[in-house]
């Protein structure tokens, strides 16, 4: 809603872990009445005082998830929850306890500003007694409520706190479940690319794909799991044949790329930082960086990794397929509706500063909103991602379980899904694709793996 709160308190604030409330005394002090003849006290004769009228006492409980009925709602500023709301979540507000101490009727009036101080939109009434707002951006949202006296004095109540809005982590390490979950996708046929005059050149020719039962992890693959990685890492590449898929002969590992591989962990790890991205040489104990997003990979190390982890890199056809929904031909991963910030991680808009920092690539999955038909997250926005295929046009023809495996002059493989930084909405669809030589490395490539299902 629009315009100001009306009126200001002091505040006194009581942190949580992941969700700060401030709770604002509002309801003034008591003064006596004077009796009439005399003063407070007894003064002037001895007249006696009478108990003020207080204005009336606010109470804010909230519910992070639906309620299941109106009691339904268990925090509050004394008992807040273990973490606080996710961009783009809804959060559920009730006024219930809210009284006059005189008994008479009350009225409420609520508003929410986020952290830039803009105002909220209230549904489905900012005067009701129990409403709900969506969280815009990272950062503290205050919510006040006022009670209004309906006879008497008019006098206002007020209460105000605040949660801070952060996207939640898979897992604090990056690594515990749901970190390196895999989620099935049931086989099935749909149509790859761009139909006649729309997308890119290279999203031609349209083809009918189909792909057999997969699995394929609901995140990216996250600092912390590429770090227990270079945990075990000796240097030793891949067994010929690793990380193939089943059905596509000639896709597993081969012995001719070993030396694309560092030497030695150290190697690796001085390699990732001196790229960039999210990773730190050693992993940081405050915060949730290790559920960030890998980035500044190469292919091959890719590759090397989820062969590691026991899965693959996914065909570029079986991607799309997730991304699009199968046969439900999504336009992006949530839909058909146009990309926003609270679909998905782009334009550097995450943080709700225009300009591009750090805090502009969060931990992977923070957006639910834009999860895929099958509950994967970041498959628009956050990183691009390597699939197996070599870079090049499409072939005509339908594709049953395929992957273009023959590399051209230039050695490129292909890789998927924008990324955290890029403005341009079209780079979310599901069809786009661009491709670079595999051995380079970048701060806004990462990866996930797959694995083929009976």
């Amino acid at each position: 809603m629009d315009g100001p709160q009306r009126g200001i308190c002091a505040a006194a604030s009581s942190p949580a872990i992941a969700l700060t409330l401030l709770a604002l005394g509002c309801a003034g002090s008591s003064s006596p009445v004077r009796a009439p003849g005399g003063g407070p006290g007894g003064g002037g004769g001895g007249g006696a005082t009478s108990t003020a009228n207080l204005p009336p006492v606010a109470k804010i409980s909230f519910q992070l998830t639906q309620p299941r009925d109106d009691s339904d709602y268990p925090f509050t500023a004394d008992a807040p929850p273990p973490d606080g709301p996710a961009p783009g979540s809804t959060v559920f507000l009730s006024a219930e306890g809210s009284f006059d101490p005189e008994g008479s009727a009350v009225s409420f009036f609520w508003n929410v500003q986020d952290e830039r101080g803009a105002y909220l939109a209230i549904s489905p009434d900012p005067a009701g007694m129990r409403v709900s707002f969506s969280t815009s951006q990272i950062g503290a949202h205050s919510i006040t409520l006022e009670v209004v006296e309906a006879g008497g004095l008019g006098q206002i109540g007020r209460t105000t706190i605040t949660l801070l809005v952060a996207p939640h982590p898979c897992a604090a390490d990056g690594v515990s479940p749901p970190c390196a979950d895999l989620l099935a996708i049931p086989g099935g046929a749909f149509v790859a690319g761009s139909a006649p005059g729309l997308g890119s050149d290279n999203e031609h020719p349209s083809h009918m794909v189909t792909v057999a039962p997969f699995a394929l992890d609901e995140y990216e693959v996250t600092v912390g799991r590429f770090r227990r990685f270079l945990a075990s890492y000796s240097g030793a590449p891949p067994e010929d044949g690793a990380g193939a898929h089943p059905l596509i002969p000639g896709s597993g590992w081969q012995s001719d790329w070993n030396d694309q591989l560092p030497r030695s962990a150290d190697g690796f790890n001085v390699a990732i930082q001196s790229c960039g991205g999210p990773w730190t040489a050693v992993a940081k104990n405050e915060g949730a960086n290790e559920a960030r997003p890998i980035s500044c990979i190469s292919w091959y190390e890719a590759f090397a990794f989820c062969a590691w982890e026991g899965k693959r890199l996914p065909t570029e056809a079986e991607w799309e397929y997730a991304a699009a929904g199968g046969d439900e031909q999504r336009t992006y991963p949530w839909g058909n509706q146009e990309p926003t910030i609270d679909l998905a991680v782009f334009g550097c808009l995450f943080d709700g500063d225009p300009l591009c920092d750090d805090a502009d690539l969060p931990v992977a999955g923070s957006l639910a909103m834009g999860a895929g038909r099958w509950g994967h997250r970041d498959l628009a926005g956050s990183l691009w991602e390597w699939v197996l295929d070599a870079y090049a046009p499409y072939a005509r023809g339908p594709c049953d379980n395929c992957a273009l495996l023959t590399e051209p002059v230039d050695g490129g493989r292909a890789f998927r899904g924008g990324d955290f930084i890029s403005t341009d909405p079209s780079f979310l669809a599901v069809t786009t694709r661009l491709g670079i030589i595999a051995a380079l490395p970048d701060s806004r490539r990462g990866l996930r793996c797959a694995r083929s299902l009976p």
